[in-house]
């Protein structure tokens, strides 16, 4: 699986990912509104391992390892994964140096119309603590809207929808 958008070359993880993954996930900034901390490499391990069959046996979906085209640079991880009740989710995170130019939104435009070209998905669903306002508005921007809001350990998270 591999698609490109705008600036942004996608491909499906690989054992291969994994020091790019883990020079993302164990950044507190990255991983503050997902889990909370920075892994560790232990925990970064298994949060890979997850990763990598989270497709659920679906060859069109799972993590994707995300590249500028230009610079050839590794900035972040996307996601297009079976969620609950039919749903699928999908969501980013991004190497801080990435913030602010607009990646996040071109990330999840390609996943929406990835989501679209599958067929098969009739509803994506994105979910984010409500803090990460930042994420909420590149959410709303692509025309998901509020869908529940839910206890997730010790914090709330909310739930957003798109309905193909």
């Amino acid at each position: 699986m591999q698609f490109y958008s705008e600036r942004l070359r996608y491909e499906k993880f690989t054992p291969d990912h994994f020091e790019d993954y883990f020079r993302l996930v164990s950044q507190q900034d990255v991983m503050l509104y997902i889990s909370g901390a920075g892994l560790d490499m232990e925990g970064a391990r298994k949060r890979f391992e997850r990763s990598l069959s989270a497709d659920g046996q679906q060859s069109e979906m799972g993590f994707v390892a995300v590249y500028e085209q230009v610079t050839g640079l590794y900035i972040g991880l996307g996601k297009i994964v079976p969620f609950e009740d039919g749903l699928t989710e999908i969501g980013y995170a991004l190497l801080p140096e990435f913030w602010g130019k607009g990646y996040a939104s071109e990330i999840t435009s390609r996943l929406v119309a990835y989501a679209r070209e599958c067929g098969s998905v009739e509803s994506l669903v994105a979910l984010v603590v409500p803090e990460n306002h930042a994420s909420v508005n590149v959410l709303t921007k692509h025309q998901f809207r509020f869908f529940r809001e839910v206890p997730d350990g010790d914090v709330i998270r909310h739930d957003y929808i798109l309905d193909l």
